[in-house]
């Protein structure tokens, strides 16, 4: 079984199960995936599932919820590598009773880099998931963050990235040759954001002290909750 014309309002239904405030959206999501099942993500864990399949648009539903609940920012769980500390020490002259705290530092680091994309995602669905576009929360569509359906029925699509250097080479690969927009927060080479190159694509202004603000209240709610 595969996507049908049947499948946005299986969505919607089972959607409305999980959580009716999202029904529309994660319809209009698998209505996209139906016209462009190529786009289409298979689930991690469930390789003999069916693209399109109901099983499939229900875990996809599931994935389409967990991935809009708040995440923390946390450390990498791996152990440090020692020698990191050894080279800080060594090379930039960083004295060895400060080493556990540079090495703790870093990870915390390492930590917050990490989530930046994530909240820069939800800071952008903030603004314009009440202008019809939907975030593609839980990377259900390859390559793609945004969906929007244009009044003649064509599919508007965009990918955004942190940076203008973090987009690897295989979502560079499925991007080529398609209508995919894409749109980068900062630069790697220079200091700036890039919030005036963001497409139009809603009547609305997004920028960098919005983006601050967003996170400033969505970190302050995660730790008032913990």
């Amino acid at each position: 079984m595969s996507f049908n014309e049947k499948s946005a309002d299986l969505a919607r239904h089972i959607m409305r199960q999980l959580d009716p405030t999202l029904a529309e959206r994660f319809g209009i999501l698998i209505q996209f995936l139906a016209d462009n099942p190529e786009a289409a993500s298979a689930i991690r864990g469930g390789k003999d599932l069916a693209i399109g399949s109901e099983e499939y648009i229900r875990r996809q539903a599931e994935n389409f919820i967990r991935s809009r609940d708040p995440r923390a920012p946390s450390p990498p769980s791996t152990v440090p590598d020692e020698m990191v500390g050894f080279i800080i020490h060594k090379y930039f002259d960083v004295p060895a009773t400060e080493l556990e705290r540079a090495v703790e530092l870093h990870n915390l680091s390492m930590g917050a880099e990490n989530l930046v994309g994530d909240i820069l995602e939800r800071y952008i669905a903030s603004v314009v998931e009440d202008h019809g576009w939907v975030w593609c929360s839980g990377s259900m569509v390859k390559a793609v963050d945004f969906i929007h359906r244009k009044p003649n029925g064509d599919w508007a699509t965009l990918q955004v990235k942190n940076r203008d250097n973090s987009e690897n080479s295989s979502s560079s690969a499925i991007r080529h040759g398609t209508t995919i927009e894409k749109w980068f927060r900062t630069f790697s080479k220079k200091k700036g954001d890039n919030w005036h190159n963001f497409p139009k694509i809603v009547n609305v202004t997004l920028s960098e002290a919005g983006f601050r603000k967003f996170v400033d209240s969505y970190l302050e709610g995660i730790k008032n909750a913990s």
